[in-house]
């Protein structure tokens, strides 16, 4: 199931000790209805060596075509230790809390970025050669003030010449994933897609009261799509 998170190698290296870390959850929400104005996200270093890991909060936010921006965030949440050393074979846990004045009236999402900084590992300066590791997890976080919930609907479908393209909108105040996504479009002829005929919006996610756009080439189960047609889709909600 895509979640939309991001898990990113900067680089590869040929070594007998492997120098990482696990992190974990990639994505969770603070519901501060049930009194929580607090989470915790948790890093493992499974190497033998220490690593440095810098972790950085933004504000997500995502376009019609699924383009993400990240914004640096103002004074609604903190994140401590921003900036940790994790002894070999250890585990440390950073904890963020959401000190906003004002209460959204939305589900708000973020990003919790954590990456390893560039360490140089062989420090014998005998040795040819000196390994550095980068490496960055990209977390979703949501504040969700009253327990909200999502509400997905298709919006329309467009034609033309060369490509599909479908609109979903949420209206609801939380965040929705399409898991598992397919379609049934009934014309001149019935066509079922399924998840994997939709790669590329089946596992998206659609943002709070946003909408989004997904584009499919005019080809193979496609080709024979009209925009009289009638479109209905499932998912797996959350």
């Amino acid at each position: 199931m895509k979640r939309n998170i991001l898990f990113i190698f900067f680089s590869l290296f040929i070594s007998l000790n492997s120098y990482a870390f696990k992190f974990s959850p990639m994505s969770t929400s603070i519901r501060l209805k049930d009194k929580t104005n607090s989470t915790l996200f948790y890093l493992e270093n499974d190497s033998d060596q220490p690593i440095a890991v810098t972790t950085t909060l933004l504000k997500r936010e995502m376009t019609k075509d699924g383009i993400e921006t990240n914004k640096k965030i103002t004074d609604e949440l903190t994140i401590y230790p921003s900036q940790l050393i994790i002894p070999a074979a250890e585990k440390r846990s950073v904890k963020v809390t959401w000190v906003g004045k004002t209460i959204p009236k939305v589900e708000t999402a973020y990003r919790l970025v954590a990456e390893q900084l560039p360490i140089d590992i062989d420090k014998d300066k005998k040795q040819k050669a000196s390994i550095k590791v980068l490496l960055k997890y990209v977390a979703a976080l949501y504040i969700d003030p009253e327990n909200f919930s999502s509400d997905v609907s298709f919006k329309k479908m467009d034609v033309d010449e060369k490509n599909v393209s479908f609109t979903f909108s949420n209206d609801g105040k939380k965040h929705q994933v399409l898991s598992n996504l397919e379609m049934k479009i009934t014309g001149k002829k019935t066509i079922e897609l399924k998840s994997d005929d939709l790669k590329g919006a089946s596992g998206e996610n659609v943002l709070a009261e946003s909408e989004r756009v997904f584009h499919f080439p005019k080809v193979g189960k496609f080709k024979d799509i009209q925009p009289s047609d009638k479109v209905k889709i499932s998912f797996e909600k959350d």
